[in-house]
């Protein structure tokens, strides 16, 4: 499970942020449902990201989902560049070649791996892989020049190009540290995105054939007050595409979802029969429980250990749902961790502890901070019971409240009449 992630010089991100799941020391607080032991330290099985518009949640989860891409996707030239995205508005931190970093510390089986790395557009400029909180690294390297490095792993450092990751290049040669932590990123490290068929991976439609999961997805479905009766999925194959008068075969298959509702008459009467429609049709919250309801159950199919991050959580979902799911991300039952950005302030009243709620705001030069109400004076008493978080974020409080005049931006649009392109002066 990830335990922590850092970050610097990325999108709205200028300085070092870090989002930490790791549990506060001396918070009791629904310890036994909303933290899970592992070891050297207990995590945080659920985080909540707030912030106004346009103050950077999405970019931090943007910054951990571009970590992901490069150390999965080796660049295939040299001279390919990589995808530095800096802060823009700074022109001093733009001179002298500047570069992003990314730091995450994580948890799996049973080894903690803390892997991180520094680049600009052309090259990887640090890269470093500690195991175990050991003193002395598994590898480092400082540009081209390897300051630590197994024996075994010297021929392959020299195969390395310089904008490519010597994790992706170990791996590749069977190094298991590098595997392991390549194979966290692939497969614990998931992010549940967009929530249209064409987004719905395959592995998670494909788990809906197997009758005992696709039970299990109809009661959570019920229970939820959704109107699905059944799930069904069809493999649907294209033979073939015409070009230039001749008929191309083709052997791709897409993985076709659909429901199933009961159909009522005028009078409210069940007719007998059910509708089978695309899950195009259905409505954007209905597509996106879906998605999260297979996504928890890939997770527990897998072993659990997963860490899920959701932007922009309670988009399309009602107030009751999105409540549901925190308890549910926090009940002692799960073992998995739930990290999410939303705007549902009423969320900040869940039963979840200082340490799990985060804030996003943006200062008047454009920079984006992140920090936890954990981080503020005296966590203890803003803990205490029958204190709403919500109401004190609402009095900026905790920073990170939105400035909206609303008076201001009905003048502003008042302003527009009469300033047509045929306006004059």
């Amino acid at each position: 499970m990830l335990i922590d992630f850092s970050m610097e010089n990325f999108k709205s991100f200028k300085d070092k942020v870090t989002l930490s799941s790791e549990a506060g020391q001396r918070l009791s607080k629904y310890k036994k449902t909303n933290t899970l032991d592992i070891g050297r330290t207990s995590v945080l099985k659920n985080l909540l990201v707030f912030g106004p518009n346009g103050a950077g949640k999405s970019n931090l989860l943007d910054g951990i989902k571009t970590m992901k891409n490069m150390v999965l996707n080796d660049p295939a030239k040299a001279t390919d560049s990589l995808p530095i995205n800096l802060f823009q508005l700074d022109p001093e931190l733009l001179e002298d070649e500047p570069q992003t970093t990314f730091c995450v510390d994580f948890k799996r089986n049973s080894n903690e791996f803390k892997y991180e790395f520094s680049y600009n557009q052309k090259m990887i400029t640090r890269e470093e892989l500690t195991i175990n909180n050991k003193k002395t690294p598994y590898f480092k390297r400082v540009g081209k020049r390897f300051e630590i490095l197994p024996k075994e792993l010297v021929s392959v450092s020299k195969r390395t190009k310089p904008n490519s990751l010597f994790l992706f290049t170990a791996q590749q040669n069977n190094d298991f540290n590098a595997i392991e932590v390549v194979t966290w990123f692939d497969e614990d490290l998931i992010f549940v995105g967009d929530y249209s068929r064409a987004a719905i991976p395959d592995n998670l439609a494909l788990l809906i054939k197997n009758n005992s999961v696709k039970e299990q997805l109809l009661r959570f479905l019920h229970f939820a007050d959704f109107n699905i009766t059944d799930i069904e999925v069809i493999d649907s194959a294209k033979t073939s595409i015409p070009v230039s008068g001749y008929s191309i075969p083709l052997q791709t298959n897409r993985t076709e979802l659909f429901t199933m509702h009961k159909e009522y008459g005028t009078d409210g009467v069940f007719l007998g029969k059910t509708k089978k429609m695309p899950i195009d049709s259905e409505s954007r919250g209905t597509q996106k429980i879906l998605m999260i309801a297979l996504s928890i159950i890939n997770a527990e199919l897998n072993d659990n250990g997963k860490t899920l991050l959701f932007d922009e959580f309670d988009d399309s979902l009602h107030l009751e749902l999105s409540q549901a799911l925190i308890k549910i991300f926090n009940s002692e039952a799960n073992k998995n961790q739930f990290i999410l950005t939303t705007h549902e302030l009423q969320l900040l009243d869940s039963k979840v502890r200082v340490d799990q709620i985060y804030f996003v705001e943006k200062d008047f030069h454009g920079i984006s901070d992140l920090s936890s109400i954990f981080d503020f004076n005296d966590p203890r008493n803003i803990s205490r019971s029958g204190v709403s978080y919500m109401k004190r974020y609402l009095e900026g409080r905790f920073g990170a409240k939105p400035i909206i005049d609303s008076d201001e931006m009905l003048e502003s649009l008042g302003d527009i009449k009469g300033k047509g392109p045929n306006h004059e002066g």
